[in-house]
């Protein structure tokens, strides 16, 4: 679970940070073509452009990790769930057979 926990954590802060820098690169763009500097302007938000495709690759990443421990626990219950079925079968066949 804590590497479930540090995993997502650690794609989550990526992201952030990534995010953040686009911030920058897109605020830095905006003053480079008030500027007139475009190609500067240009460079700025193609970097920006991949770093938000970083961005979303890691948070996608975190999805895959929720989703995945979101079908363990499943499976987890559904074990249970099957288990606690074939207990009360049982139970009730002994019952039937001492009636």
């Amino acid at each position: 679970m804590d590497d479930i926990k540090a995993s997502a954590a650690k794609h989550h802060e990526d992201a952030a940070h990534h995010y953040e820098a686009i911030a920058k690169m897109h605020h830095e763009a905006a003053k480079q073509c008030a500027s007139g500097n475009f190609e500067k302007a240009e460079h700025l938000a193609v970097a920006a452009a991949e770093a938000d495709t970083a961005a979303n690759r890691h948070t996608m990443e975190a999805l895959d990790i929720y989703r995945h421990h979101a079908e363990v626990i499943a499976e987890r219950k559904a074990a249970a769930a099957a288990e606690e079925a074939a207990r009360i079968a049982k139970h009730q066949a002994k019952v039937a057979v001492h009636k």
